[in-house]
């Protein structure tokens, strides 16, 4: 395959990657806290899952497995959701905060469904089989007909550890013989809690799955542009033959099993592992391509001075909105210039179609029944209606 993929697609990649790097390291941070609630993190596995979730569209099913929380992102998701999740929270969008973190279940639109699942391994396998069937049946009794490249295609996401699992060998079995419209995902990190595969499987999933007829890609998930292209190319496959496929992508496990199983108290590994992060190679591929060279994303802590020293920047872009922010600005930037005379302080005026927008106004005007779509994008529009419902609801 070759590297052609729009930048504009790399850079989006990238940027939910970072989003995905970066809530594994808070919740390592603050182990104290999240280690409190199990779960797990796509760390290692973010290219594959970035690649099928960017993908899917609001005419598909998809039924992630726990450690697939890059794909929530994908799909559109926000850190904040996931976390209540995380925590258990009522707001948590997919079960007021009743079930796992990553265990979600959607009917939001504009998004793929996500179906309720039980967190026993292997698990999804059936109910989704059994929804890739009731899509057939539907299409083949005219009940359904869908646009031509709006079919809709049913995606299980699995660890490899779970095609040992009796669900999983029914659910190949009738995909394969009724020819249905599922793309079965495997992402093979060689690690079944705190045992290897070779100590728990004879085959793995690409010889496995074969035994059923089902048709395999083999890929290597920790390359964006292969794992994005054989999405492409599998899902056009299913739309278009309504028949079943498998990618078995092989990706490093950089993280703990789950919070209460740490890879550092049974694996030998974990150097080798570093070595295949899919996250340093989608970075080179940016910068290979003149993408990142004028940007470079750094946290930082303390004063943000030192911080420009730190990194030799010589001038400061701050954004004012309304007259109301100069006085704050204009303190900020004399305190700065005080502290680094040699780091200006450049301030950029808000456009006149903008400089009034406050999020506390936009909420303000919801919460009273007004219209806001012209002042935020249609699908913060439609958060904040869904939020304002929510908080209605006894």
């Amino acid at each position: 395959m070759n590297d052609k993929i729009d930048n504009k697609i790399l850079e989006y990649a990238f940027a939910l990657m970072c989003k995905a790097r970066a809530m594994s390291e808070i919740y390592e941070e603050n182990s104290e806290v999240t280690s409190k609630y199990v779960h797990a993190t796509s760390k290692g596995h973010e290219a594959i899952q970035i690649a099928l979730g960017i993908q899917l569209t609001e005419h598909d099913w998809v039924a992630p497995y726990y450690r697939d929380d890059s794909i929530l992102l994908a799909i559109g998701l926000s850190p904040y959701e996931l976390m209540l999740q995380l925590l258990c929270k009522k707001d948590d969008p997919f079960s007021a905060g009743r079930t796992y973190y990553s265990h979600p279940s959607l009917n939001r639109k504009g998004f793929p469904k996500i179906p309720h699942q039980s967190s026993a391994t292997g698990m999804q396998a059936i109910p989704t089989t059994g929804a890739a069937m009731g899509i057939q049946y539907k299409e083949k009794e005219g009940i359904s007909k869908p646009k031509k490249g709006e079919e809709p295609v049913v995606v299980c996401s699995f660890g490899d550890a779970s095609i040992t699992e009796g669900e999983v060998a029914e659910a190949f079995q009738m995909a394969s013989l009724k020819k249905l419209p599922i793309l079965y995902l495997v992402q093979d990190n060689e690690w079944d809690i705190s045992a290897h595969a070779s100590e728990t499987r004879a085959t793995d999933a690409t010889q496995y799955a074969k035994g059923f007829g089902l048709k395999t890609y083999t890929i290597d998930g920790t390359n964006f542009v292969e794992s994005y292209q054989t999405i492409t190319k599998a899902l056009n496959e299913i739309k278009n033959k309504r028949s079943p496929i498998l990618i078995h992508a092989k990706v490093p496990l950089l993280n703990h099993h789950t919070s209460g199983v740490r890879m550092e108290w049974y694996r030998d590994d974990l150097e080798e592992a570093k070595k295949r992060d899919p996250f340093p190679k989608l970075r080179t591929l940016l910068l290979k391509n003149g993408i990142g060279e004028r940007i470079d994303v750094q946290p930082f802590s303390g004063l943000l001075t030192d911080f420009a020293r730190d990194v030799n920047a010589t001038v400061i872009v701050r954004g004012l909105r309304a007259v109301s922010d100069f006085d704050y600005e204009f303190q900020m930037a004399s305190m700065n210039a005080k502290m680094a005379p040699a780091v200006e302080t450049v301030c950029l005026m808000a456009s006149d179609k903008y400089h009034f927008i406050a999020s506390s106004l936009v909420k303000e005007i919801a919460k009273l029944g007004g219209d806001v779509t012209q002042f935020v994008s249609p699908r913060v529009s439609t958060r904040l209606n869904e939020r304002l419902n929510d908080l209605k609801t006894p």
